[in-house]
């Protein structure tokens, strides 16, 4: 009876428990935007523009990536400009054959560069192929550690952009200078991505690719550079 008593909704300490609880829903709901925006905070680092020797666009959007790239080279601000090479599906070379043009990303990319009049001596197709964000940053510290650049610029969609510096400062030398940035045109808002089902979508799959990164060690990039040296 007396434990019955004290859970009754009657009694001061469950009135109290239930007033602090509404009290932090409340106050939940009134912080919901900054919580949501901290989110998707994490995930973003935007570097500083600064003259660089080489930027690397990244496949991830290569339309947004690409254009960015074209800024940055008529504003002189860099002299060359690298991409990578996207993996070739299957799917591609079918739809080909069938004689329906389909140029996968970096195709995409080096038409955006050169008829927004890159000069196509300053621009360098990494040969390797790649599939994502990790094989990506393989690729380039593979060149740079080859070239030496002073410095590069690596250009990817807003909401990978975190993730790509934390791979490129573990692979790179110290002494080449790195910086990170999205597109102007990368429509990732960290201040409404909730209001989207594309960008809530890419936030909780980005949160999935820092888990692949940080704890499962991308096992995919390991098996993909095994078939090819096979």
């Amino acid at each position: 009876m007396a434990m019955r008593r004290l859970f009754s909704l009657r009694h001061p300490v469950c009135v109290t428990v239930l007033l602090l609880l509404v009290a932090l829903a409340g106050a939940g709901w009134y912080k919901r935007h900054a919580v949501l925006a901290r989110i998707a905070y994490i995930l973003v680092a935007e570097d500083p523009v600064v003259p660089v020797e080489l930027v690397v666009v990244s496949n991830a959007n290569a339309k947004t990536t690409a254009l960015e790239a074209v800024h940055l080279y008529r504003a002189h601000l860099s002299p060359q400009i690298v991409l990578t090479t996207w993996v070739a599906l299957p799917i591609d070379e079918e739809l080909r054959r069938l004689g329906i043009t389909c140029l996968h990303p970096t195709e995409i990319a080096r038409t955006i560069l050169t008829r927004s009049g890159v000069v196509p001596q300053d621009i360098v197709v990494l040969p390797d192929p790649v599939d994502g964000t990790e094989t990506e940053i393989a690729a380039v510290v593979a060149f740079a550690r080859q070239s030496r650049p002073k410095s590069l610029r690596f250009i990817t969609v807003r909401s990978h952009t975190a993730r790509a510096r934390w791979l490129l400062r573990r692979g790179l030398p110290p002494d080449i200078q790195i910086s990170v940035g999205s597109s102007r045109f990368d429509p990732f808002s960290i201040a409404s991505w909730w209001q989207r089902r594309d960008q809530s979508r890419e936030v909780m799959s980005e949160y999935l690719r820092w888990v692949n990164t940080l704890v499962l060690g991308d096992p995919w990039s390991h098996r993909a550079a095994a078939r090819q040296s096979s």
